[in-house]
């Protein structure tokens, strides 16, 4: 492994240094403590005070005439900087302030701060017209609206501006577009693949026997989240809500009188049964997540936690046996990473966070029963069309699935080993899994009967991507940025992204690497 490189970090002073000590300070706890959420009074002594500042909140009748309708939002702050939802006011463009609602919708676990809180009020605009209203932070509203409910699909979108998004965290590390100058061909390419799309996006559907056809693989909702908040647009919200609210619409099947939800393919619920790892890759707890946080609908709650209830209920028969189902392919483990990771987010309850800790800890051990910091399986077994033989293997793009399950537990438990696995998948992926131009990674790594080793798979790589930088935020070692840029570059030189899972799997990553990557260098 290369010499560690001092870590470059913003200068004395600056808001993303202050916001950084913010985070930190709002996120660590030891996973070494018992399991469940903190008790709230112990850390009532500790946690940081609430702070206060303003947002410009832009509502935009984008759908018709809004008549004293509610514009409401989900408004995320990043730990310890809002304690009490109770303190936000919002004025007026003339700075008056308005009756207002506002609710509580997930508190940070470390510290029981909010994380997310809707915020409702009343509000006419023409079609066609937007308003800037001022959302203030740190002291109490004089006037209550009462109860509103959220209203994500009226006539408006009220939303803030896109750097908010991405300090906050609430969809991780993030950057916006106008931000990235590093990898602009990047933006330009994926939004006109989005556009160009053929057959369009909405033409696909479900793909219980493959993924070729599959409209929201790899978690179609979260890129397009992504999406919204890098560029912060009311078409770039609509597009994310629109496939968001089409999954929970037509890919979930409610089984256990509505507690618990799974791919609409699987025809029965059996907790003491693993589930089809053709499920698991299906049930889009991230994305769920991301629409709760920024809207606030019960909807996307009510598909989140059913979701994350079917892994929780099933886990110890995903993990029974000598052979269990989570480890038969990296994907069985990262998607049930993702989807409890996510529940907890939501609903920090003790339970979901056993379950998550062991889950690191599987993760933990199947790493190191390996030299090569691959999560080695026989690779033959759950594709035995794409290698005959492979007894012991590595799928890098599921791998990054995994590392990113970790890193979305890593923003929540800190958890002191997931360093440890990020950085050896790293190393796996620049001296194992590389393939021999340098260009791309091997698309199963330890195939025996094919070599895997065309550069035709180098549009993976802005899947893969993230986990360089992740190595680099939990490291400090800059020399994985890189790495990861050089192999990014390859990426987006190669990139195909012509229908919905090729798009979806390159935005997902290649978003969160470029968020990491923003912590150690100009983006």
């Amino acid at each position: 492994m290369s010499t560690p490189r001092k870590r470059t970090r913003p200068g004395p002073g600056s808001p993303a240094l202050a916001l950084l000590a913010v985070l930190l300070a709002g996120c660590a706890v030891s996973p070494s403590s018992a399991p469940g959420h903190p008790d709230r009074a112990a850390l009532a002594g500790s946690r940081p005070a609430g702070q206060r500042g303003q947002a410009p909140v832009t509502v935009t009748a984008d759908r018709g005439v809004l008549r004293d309708g509610i514009v409401s939002l989900g408004v995320p702050f990043p730990p310890g900087v809002l304690l009490d939802p109770a303190h936000l006011r919002v004025l007026d463009p003339a700075g008056v302030e308005v009756s207002l609602h506002a609710a509580s919708i997930a508190t940070w676990p470390a510290d029981g701060s909010q994380r997310a809180v809707l915020v409702a009020w009343r509000a006419s605009l023409d079609q066609g017209a937007s308003a800037t209203f001022s959302l203030e932070y740190g002291a109490p509203s004089r006037r209550d609206a009462g109860a509103l409910a959220p209203s994500p699909d009226g006539p408006a979108v009220a939303r803030l501006p896109p750097s908010w998004y991405a300090r906050s965290r609430v969809i991780g590390y993030q950057i916006t577009a106008d931000q990235n100058t590093a990898f602009k061909v990047w933006e330009d390419k994926s939004e006109r693949y989005l556009a160009e799309m053929t057959p369009a996006w909405q033409a696909y559907g479900i793909g219980c026997g493959a993924t070729a056809m599959e409209r929201t693989y790899y978690d179609a909702p979260h890129a397009l989240f992504q999406r919204f908040i890098h560029h912060g647009t009311p078409g770039a919200y609509r597009r994310a809500r629109e496939e968001s609210t089409w999954y929970r619409g037509n890919e979930l099947r409610w089984f256990a009188g509505g507690e618990v939800a799974l791919y609409a393919c699987a025809d029965r619920w059996d907790p003491a049964t693993p589930m089809d790892w053709r499920h698991l890759r299906n049930m889009l707890g991230q994305g769920m997540l991301d629409d709760y946080l920024l809207t606030g609908d019960p909807q996307a709650l009510r598909a989140l936690r059913a979701l994350g209830e079917a892994y929780l209920r099933n886990l110890p028969a995903l993990r029974a046996g000598d052979k269990p189902q989570i480890k038969g392919t990296e994907r069985n483990l990262a998607w049930t990473l993702m989807g409890l990771a996510s529940y907890y987010a939501a609903e920090p309850r003790p339970d979901v966070r056993e379950a998550l800790v062991a889950l690191i800890g599987t993760a933990f051990a199947w790493q190191r029963a390996s030299r090569s910091g691959a999560f080695e399986h026989d690779i033959h077994a759950p594709d035995p069309e794409e290698c005959g033989r492979g007894p012991r293997g590595g799928s890098p793009f599921m791998t990054s699935l995994v590392v990113e399950g970790l890193m979305d537990a890593w923003l929540l438990l800190r958890d002191p080993r997931i360093p440890e696995i990020v950085v050896r998948a790293a190393a796996w992926y620049r001296d194992h899994a590389i393939n021999r131009d340098g260009v791309a990674f091997q698309y199963l790594w330890g195939c025996e009967d094919v070599a895997y080793q065309s550069s035709a798979w180098a549009t993976l790589n802005l899947l893969i991507s993230h986990v360089f930088g992740a190595a680099y935020l939990v490291s400090g070692d800059t020399t994985w940025l890189d790495f990861g840029d050089r192999m990014a570059r390859h990426g987006i030189e190669h990139l195909y992204a012509g229908r919905p899972k090729n798009w979806t799997q390159g935005t997902r990553g290649f978003l969160k690497y470029m968020g990491y990557r923003a912590e150690g260098r100009s983006p």
